[in-house]
């Protein structure tokens, strides 16, 4: 069965995952420390996500692809080996309505936000997002070769949810 995953982020508090927005009412100190990572791009925050009718901050963030092919691809790029949480979900507790896939098929930056950069969310064709590309994978060199921290999830298909995520009950893989 594919899944899921969301990082743990640090300091996590509570068991409910928020979006951003949500996050910024609620828990405002892990709000600021979560709002860093956006940090040089401000501007990613308020782009209108057009199947969802709301802002990149309103919805929470997933990825289809399995957290040890990350990890080990960015081993490779040249990211020392470190622990990474994620919580593992099962795609049947979204409800369709409230999620869409980001795409990420633009080429260029201003057509990011465009309705065909989105896909409709089925919970059975998770696996068609679950494979880490190339140009990821290549990204991550890039980066590392560079000496800069490259974005984990560039390139990779998002899951973007609606909603909240009660985690208290979710399993926590670390790779």
């Amino acid at each position: 069965m594919n899944y899921l995953y969301h990082r743990v982020p640090e300091n996590m508090e509570g068991g409910t995952l928020f979006p951003l927005n949500v996050l910024k009412e609620k828990y405002p100190e892990l709000y600021t420390k979560q709002i860093s990572k956006y940090e040089g791009r401000e501007h990613v925050t308020k782009q209108f996500i057009p199947t969802l009718q709301c802002l990149w901050n309103d919805v929470l963030h997933l990825s289809a692809v399995h957290p040890q092919d990350i990890k080990q691809s960015l081993i490779e790029a040249g990211m020392p080996d470190h622990e990474m949480r994620y919580y593992q979900i099962d795609p049947l507790l979204f409800e369709p309505e409230k999620t869409t896939v980001y795409l990420y098929a633009h080429k260029v930056k201003e057509d990011n936000m465009k309705p065909e950069n989105f896909a409709e969310y089925v919970p059975s064709e998770i696996s068609r997002y679950s494979v880490l590309s190339q140009e990821t994978q290549e990204y991550y060199k890039e980066m590392y070769g560079n000496h800069q921290r490259p974005l984990l999830f560039v390139r990779i298909p998002h899951i973007l949810y609606k909603g909240s995520i009660d985690i208290s009950e979710l399993p926590i893989i670390t790779v």
